[in-house]
Order: structure tokens, then sequence, then C-alpha cells
């Protein structure tokens, strides 16, 4: 094997040259030496998948909170004061949800300029529940903020 060195600089060592081949694998093999080898919890956290965190396929999409810090307390509600024959007598029932909560929503339309606000659950005439409620609330235009309103008045009545 010969190698090609200029007559210009002297050889290191007196006729021994070696290839280039091993002078790469020993470079590699002394920077390795010098790396401390991971350990076995750091060897645990890398990944080889992206940061779903760091690049998002579509930049405009919001970040979604995960369930463990969503907020998913509501405040305790009255339990009903009236029996259910009480209650039947008016001509509609309306009837909880299971965790024990007032079926009454809040529904934004109009690009969230006006609000509705929904009543679900109801048995029995909900003609005459929807005028009892007008009636008691004392609503003259349907303009205006009714939600906690209409809650209250629900509980008023023994819902």
């Amino acid at each position: 094997m010969s190698c090609f060195v200029p007559k210009a600089l002297p050889l290191r060592s007196t006729g021994l040259c070696r290839p280039a081949v091993q002078t790469v694998q020993t470079q590699i093999s002394s920077f390795a030496s010098r790396i401390p080898a991971p350990s076995a919890s750091q060897a645990a956290t890398i990944s080889t998948k992206p940061s779903t965190l760091s690049s998002r396929q579509n930049p405009n999409q919001k970040l979604k909170i995960p369930p463990q810090l969503r907020h998913l307390g509501r405040p305790p509600v009255i339990p009903p004061t009236k029996s259910p024959e009480e209650l039947v007598s008016l001509g509609y029932l309306v009837r909880r949800t299971p965790s024990v909560q007032l079926p009454v929503y809040r529904r934004w339309s109009s690009g969230g300029t006006r609000q509705v606000v929904l009543i679900k659950k109801v048995d029995g005439d909900r003609r005459r529940l929807l005028q009892d409620l007008i009636d008691g609330l004392g609503v003259a235009k349907e303009d205006g903020d009714y939600f906690d309103k209409a809650k209250g008045w629900l509980l008023q009545r023994g819902f």
C-alpha cells in the first residue's frame, strides 16, 4: 500500500504510513470515549418523534387544554324544594340533569350578539311554562340577559 505524501512534508514515522480509513476510525473511537454514556433516565426521555408542542401541523389551530387542567367544577345548586306530585300539578315538569343541575343553557347566535336561553328536559305543556316564565320575569321584550333570572325563577318555583 502506498501513501501519497508531498515531498516537502516529512513523514512522521519513518517508512510507515497508515491508511486514511484507519485514522478516521481511531478519531471516531477517541471522540466516542470522551462522550459520557446516557443514564437510564436520560435514555427513556429521548424520543425520535417530532415534538407536537413546538411544531403544530396547522399554526392557526389553538392548542387543546388537557383534561386534567380543565376547570369542570360548577357551583352547587339547591335541591328541589317541592315533591314531584306538587310540580306535576303545574302542568309541566323540568327534570334535573344526572349531575343534579338545572337544564338551563345559554346559546349564542348572530355572531355572538344574540343570546338565547334554552330550558331542556321539559315534560308537559311547554307553552304554559313559557307563558309562566314571561309573566314571572316580567319580560316586555325579548332583548336582554335572562339566563340567571330564568335559573333563579326555576329554583324559586321549586324545580
